[in-house]
């Protein structure tokens, strides 16, 4: 069986004229790359590429058990899986996740839902077990200054499902909603004369994991969007109420011109940043 690729059959099917027969009409072709048969190709795991392959003059090669070289031919190494045993193996003190040794904000009552819950279906599952469920720290799930946690039993092979232990913000659409910490922190955050790059300074110092710069700014983005909106409003009822009040005791109503100076400082919200009731210094 000859090897033709493609391209070579291509131009040697046209290059004859109809009526005449080409050359090679009744040899069996196949098609593909020129390429061993023998020659295969492995991609092992990091520790698995270390212990098997043997460096000579430079080339990485494959060792048979009794040392004879093989014909299989060595792949980038893949980074190393954890085993399934690895991932419940009775944690010691210095194999904790370092994430469980920050200050993290949990919410007590969520938290300690989360805790009775998961005991009792603990005992149900394994009565004769003895292990110590915890927080498995490798599968927490960040969602701003919220987490989503879930615990694991020490011995047995018990994992739990995860628990939100933020409270979320109550919304009609669809899809993920914002936790209140979240909303709460950009509200603290527009309400005074630091920002996001200084927040998060003062909370890595704290050893508090701080959300990412660009969560924070799309958060901050969507809070002041609505403080600008309610500073509006309150700003249109102020106006309303004094005209009203002048109405009813007889006096007339100032010129609105005396309101351009004015700072917003009402019961709902209190801003100490620019805005477009603030004069211009």
């Amino acid at each position: 069986m000859v090897f033709v690729s493609k391209k070579k059959q291509k131009l040697l099917d046209i290059g004859f004229k109809r009526g005449e027969t080409s050359g090679i009409r009744w040899i069996k072709n196949k098609y593909g790359k020129d390429t061993s048969a023998s020659t295969r190709y492995e991609r092992l795991e990091r520790s698995a590429f270390n212990a098997r392959i043997h460096t000579s003059d430079n080339i990485l090669t494959f060792r048979d058990v009794d040392g004879s070289e093989t014909p299989v031919k060595p792949l980038r190494p893949r980074v190393n899986r954890a085993s399934y045993v690895d991932r419940f193996r009775l944690p010691a003190s210095w194999k904790v996740h370092p994430d469980l040794r920050t200050n993290n904000i949990y919410v007590p009552a969520l938290l300690q839902t989360m805790m009775s819950t998961e005991n009792r279906k603990h005992r149900l599952r394994n009565s004769k077990c003895r292990g110590d469920l915890v927080i498995d720290g490798a599968a927490s799930i960040k969602w701003g200054f919220g987490w989503k946690e879930r615990l694991k039993c020490t011995r047995c092979l018990y994992v739990g499902k995860h628990y939100k232990l933020f409270n979320e913000v109550t919304t009609k659409g669809k899809g993920r909603r914002s936790a209140q910490i979240n909303i709460g922190f950009q509200i603290g955050v527009a309400s005074t004369s630091i920002g996001n790059t200084s927040s998060r300074r003062i909370m890595n110092a704290s050893n508090i994991i701080a959300p990412t710069p660009r969560a924070m700014q799309k958060q901050g983005n969507k809070v002041c969007a609505a403080l600008k909106c309610m500073n509006d409003n309150s700003m249109a009822a102020v106006r309303k109420n004094l005209v009203d009040e002048n109405a009813q005791i007889g006096q007339k109503t100032p010129l609105w011109s005396t309101l351009k100076g004015t700072r917003v400082t009402t019961t709902q919200f209190s801003t100490l940043t620019r805005h477009r009731f603030k004069p211009e210094p």
